[in-house]
């Protein structure tokens, strides 16, 4: 065994009579990392690895030994050739040896995860206070290599050279997650393995296993084999989107669960990459599939089916029945063997209280607690649920409606409707995650939902994902330490394959990834789209199927003028005004170009001849309000409407995603337009969504006022919307017509329906209140 010196004093003596590469090899590739280090210094000169390149780690030291091995696989994998591994002790007093990399522990380093990488011309120095850290590091240095070094035997003759730099690096939060749904869809172990290794290079440290819901069970449990036999099996699917009406299905038997055996498996495959694997099992509501098997766990006995259908069901656990306490703790005994992580995941969000309400166990339960109402007693069963994990020295995570009736003593809230749940726990001290919709729903669309995969809804680009800040600026200093940090979901209802689950979860976990690791002051849009088209040849290497709609043109317009912008400013925008397709020889865009009448246009991004990302096609309808500005009463969030004036862009929505539609929940949509000068009115049209099934419904009223001053407001029409009867999953249209006005503000008042009545999809919620443009002539 060749002998080391203490690591204590490696860095001073592995700097003295290092040789260089020979000058006249090419240099490396640049330094273009995801997610952007803390701090990145070059140093002269180059690191090559080869053959004989050596990795040396810590000798007894199990977990140090994970990012070593984890390099020399890495290397196996792309070269094919097979590095060896030098552990070393601190006794040792022999030279060091050139052409090697160093994995030190070093208690000088910082955070936990943080990591020092040193590469010069004769070897690699990485050090960290953990294991953790080195890993991390192991990571930064894969990307500082040719982006052959990750795919299978894509390195073999490629001269694998990395710049001699210095890099010291942390992450600004110790909670980075990644979630996916496996409930809807069932994906194989080798491809849960495979997302567990994208989450671990982006710097990911948490795996959310979403396991159960009402459409399957997928976790082996062995106290309850019917869970297995019924539960993890639905009849059939649905065919389309959920809003699309009559439904159709399948008529496919879909089964699938995940072995005790394979749970572990995964289990470890994750903890060898620095990853939590976090166990969701959903209670009180998202339970159908449970009660299918074990139907006396429901208020009402049965029978129930293991749903083939998407959204919520009225039929969730008893709360007043012993029997489904009994059942869920010898379910979570089980489940907190397979899963050593601190965390359990219980879900409780989306639970209808309309069977707790008819239910004599549940009401008696109520009465017998001294609880106010039904959210009280899903407080009281959370409660309860925590009790029982702590037994287990677990901690409780459940969605932020565990926050109704009260929150569990010690429990951590998952923020997903927005970020008030987050703000409401870290300000009672309890800890929270930030997830909302508006940012980290990855099963949103992600670009022009004409030429994207069918999606649920909603509307989240890549560059809005790395726009996300996860601290909420109403919290102190000492209130934002309960965030722990933020993570992106990935539902399934509409993703049935592994290609289209990366499809969705690819480039935007790269933003989240830098969102959560990176200091808000590194941070830098422009800079980011520039590496990631580096990092986009390392996806390739490796397979990755991520969306090409990172090279989709962005139009705008307003004041007249259209501009068209791509997030790589090195391609040539193209276009068209005539229906046709763009191609290298159509019109290049140079600048805004003003549109004079009702134009179709076509647009592309060009690498000179090729063409890249989609074709995106805009209808713009142009009337006297197009791009003028408005004022709200009530800010949109998650719902703008694409750009800052949405309802005047010259664009109309679609039912299949929500990007061009204005919403607000439970408020009214008021947009008072300023003509800018006095102007003549003859007619003013507004569309709304009417889509009952996604919480979405039409206005009660729709009224219209004008103004000289921008101040006082006088109505001038006024029409009664018929919402109980209207047809849902459609648009629908309000005119106004023989107006014969002359104003310089004219304000159009959408009055929210309220509250979502019961036997309604969301009763007791806000309705959402969606408009698109308001068109004036």
């Amino acid at each position: 065994m060749i002998r080391l010196l203490p690591f204590v004093i490696l860095p001073a003596l592995l700097g003295c009579g290092a040789p260089a590469l020979p000058a006249q090899q090419p240099p490396p590739p640049p330094i273009r990392i995801i997610p952007q280090p803390a701090s990145v210094e070059l140093l002269d000169g180059h690191f090559a690895l080869d053959p004989e390149t050596v990795v040396c780690f810590p000798a007894d030291a199990a977990d140090w030994e994970l990012p070593a091995r984890y390099w020399m696989s890495l290397v196996l994998e792309s070269t094919g050739w097979t590095p060896l591994a030098l552990p070393f002790r601190d006794r040792d007093r022999s030279a060091p040896r050139l052409n090697a990399i160093y994995l030190i522990p070093d208690t000088t380093v910082g955070p936990a995860e943080g990591y020092v990488l040193e590469v010069r011309p004769g070897w690699v120095l990485v050090r960290a206070r953990t294991a953790a850290g080195a890993f991390y590091g192991v990571q930064t240095l894969r990307q500082l290599f040719p982006p052959g070094l990750n795919g299978r035997n894509s390195a073999a003759n490629t001269r694998l050279a990395a710049p001699a730099c210095r890099i010291a690096d942390a992450p600004r939060f110790g909670y980075r997650g990644m979630h996916l749904d496996v409930a809807r869809h069932f994906f194989p172990v080798s491809f849960i393995k495979r997302y567990i290794d994208l989450l671990a290079q982006h710097k990911l440290n948490t795996f959310h296993w979403h396991l159960t819901d009402d459409q399957g069970w997928r976790v082996e449990i062995k106290a309850y084999p019917k869970l297995q036999t019924v539960a993890a099996c639905r009849d059939k699917t649905l065919i389309g989107h959920y809003n699309d009406q009559p439904w159709q299905f399948d008529n496919k038997p879909y089964c699938g669960f995940y072995t005790r055996e394979e749970i572990r498996d995964v289990v470890e495959y994750a903890r060898q990459r620095f990853v939590t694997v976090i166990p969701e099992i959903e209670m009180p509501g998202h339970s159908r599939a449970a009660l299918a098997a074990y139907p006396e766990l429901g208020c009402t006995g049965g029978p129930y089916q293991t749903l083939p259908v998407w959204g919520i069901a009225d039929d969730v656990f008893c709360a007043g029945n012993e029997q489904t306490f009994v059942f869920l703790e010898k379910v979570l005994e089980e489940v907190c063997a397979l899963f050593p992580g601190p965390y359990v995941h219980v879900g409780g969000d989306e639970c209808p209280k309309k069977r707790w309400k008819s239910c004599p166990k549940c009401q008696a339960r109520l009465r017998g607690q001294g609880l106010a109402d039904e959210h009280a007693l899903q407080s009281w069963f959370i409660g309860r649920i925590e009790n029982t994990l702590a037994r287990h020295g677990k901690k409780l995570i459940g969605w932020d409606e565990i926050l109704e009736g009260g929150l569990a003593p010690n429990a951590t809230v998952m923020s997903w409707r927005g970020t008030a749940g987050g703000i409401a726990a870290a300000r009672s001290g309890h800890d929270a995650i930030m997830t909302p919709g508006s940012h980290c729903y990855f099963d949103h669309y992600q670009g022009d939902p004409e030429t994207e995969p069918l999606a649920i809804s909603g509307f989240t680009s890549l560059e809005k994902v790395y726009g996300y800040e996860p601290v909420p600026a109403e919290l102190t200093p000492d209130e934002a330490r309960h965030v722990l940090g933020a993570q992106a979901n990935l539902w399934t209802e509409y993703i049935a394959t592994p290609d289209h689950a990366e499809y969705m979860a690819y480039p935007r976990a790269c933003a989240l990834a830098e969102v959560l690791w990176t200091t808000p002051e590194r941070k830098d849009w422009p800079d980011f789209a520039h590496r990631l088209k580096t990092h986009f040849l390392r996806l390739d290497a490796q397979g990755v199927r991520y969306a090409q709609t990172f090279y989709n043109v962005d139009p705008r317009f307003y004041g007249g003028r259209l501009y068209l912008s791509a997030a790589d400013s090195a391609l040539d925008i193209r276009y068209t005004t005539d229906g046709s397709e763009p191609a290298p020889t159509s019109a290049l865009y140079r600048g805004p170009v003003a549109l004079q009448q009702n134009t179709t246009l076509k647009t592309r991004a060009f690498d000179g001849a090729r063409p890249l990302g989609a074709t995106r096609t805009v209808r713009y309808l142009l009337h006297k309000a197009s791009g003028k500005p408005y004022t709200l009463s009530g800010k949109p969030v998650q719902y703008t409407g694409g750009e800052q004036y949405g309802l005047t862009n010259g664009v109309t929505g679609s039912i299949r995603s929500w990007n061009n539609w204005v919403g607000l929940v439970n408020q009214d949509i008021d947009p008072a337009i300023d003509f800018g000068e006095n102007t003549p009115v003859q007619s003013v049209t507004v569309r709304y969504a009417d889509a009952k099934s996604s919480w979405i419904w039409p206005p009660r009223r729709v009224e219209l006022s004008v103004s000289d001053d921008g101040k006082n407001y006088r109505t001038v029409a006024t029409r009664d919307i018929d919402t109980e009867t209207r047809q849902n999953n459609a648009v629908e249209t309000v005119r106004f017509d023989g107006l014969n006005l002359h104003t310089r503000f004219l304000r159009l008042t959408a009055r929210t329906y309220g509250v979502i009545p019961a036997g309604m999809d969301g009763e007791g919620n806000g309705a959402w209140l969606f408009l698109d443009e308001v068109v004036v002539e």
